[in-house]
């Protein structure tokens, strides 16, 4: 089966959008300035330029990268770890974690020992456990080969799923109870709001509206600068949302 060329895989998504926004060829043929058939053969076409595609992006307001990170993210392949890999990494969280940093955040081994102090017996400890598990190989001058691909998941009701979740909460907790003061390492700024609100739905759908727009920036920003920037230069954020019919504080009322 031949495979789709990037022009056909860009142009395939972008039919989608135009369906879901209900935009018709003739309507874009309009906003183009060119002809109804003219924009059939340049969403059909095998290939093009790729200027004709940034064009048919602003007209149905998404820019070329976003279409290009939707792109990556679908065609992305996913990894399920094994069972005897979720049963070591949930009695041994540490040699998940450390691979974590290694594989998800694409940290190096030198980078994760100056970081976390890890002596370098220790360091040969945990690499040699995750060769024979079968997750990486090791080289000559600290060079490491991942044996997988794809995104790395974890299901919910594994044990190390249960693990990362209660490890989650009981941070978020932490978090919470000192949010006030809170100070990053190297003093980073943060916030964290709780609130109650007294509002319409009409208000509600407008702020769920502009927070579902601040949250695609937050995340299109994310993705570009993992990419310009080393992994020394970023810092880990936590952006926590919940905008919820329903009061943080209530408590059942028994007849008596």
């Amino acid at each position: 089966m031949k495979k789709s060329s990037n022009y056909q895989l860009l142009m395939a998504e972008l039919k989608k959008i135009l369906k879901n926004k209900r935009i018709r060829y003739s309507s874009l043929s309009l906003k183009l300035g060119i002809s109804e058939s003219s924009v059939k053969r340049t969403m059909t076409a095998s290939d093009g330029a790729l200027s004709k595609i940034e064009a048919i992006c602003e007209v149905v307001g998404i820019s070329f990268f976003d279409l290009a990170t939707t792109i990556q993210k679908e065609s992305a392949h996913e990894y399920q770890l094994s069972p005897e890999q979720d049963k070591f990494f949930s009695k041994n969280t540490n040699y998940f974690y450390l691979f974590h940093l290694m594989y998800e955040m694409k940290m190096t081994v030198k980078q994760v020992m100056k970081k976390y102090q890890i002596k370098a017996l220790s360091m040969t400890k945990y690499l040699k456990k995750l060769e024979q598990l079968g997750l990486l190989e090791r080289h000559a001058n600290d060079k490491i080969v991942f044996l997988i691909e794809g995104y790395m998941t974890v299901g919910e009701k594994s044990g190390l799923g249960k693990h990362l979740i209660q490890t989650t909460v009981n941070n978020l907790s932490s978090i919470v109870g000192d949010a006030k003061n809170f100070k990053g390492a190297n003093d980073e700024k943060g916030s964290f709001t709780i609130g109650e609100y007294l509002i319409t739905k009409e208000s509600a759908d407008k702020f769920m509206q502009s927070f579902g727009h601040l949250q695609e920036e937050l995340s299109r920003t994310n993705e570009r600068e993992e990419k310009v920037y080393n992994i020394e230069d970023l810092i880990f954020y936590t952006c926590i949302f919940s905008f919820l019919p329903k009061r943080l504080y209530y408590e059942d009322i028994p007849n008596i």
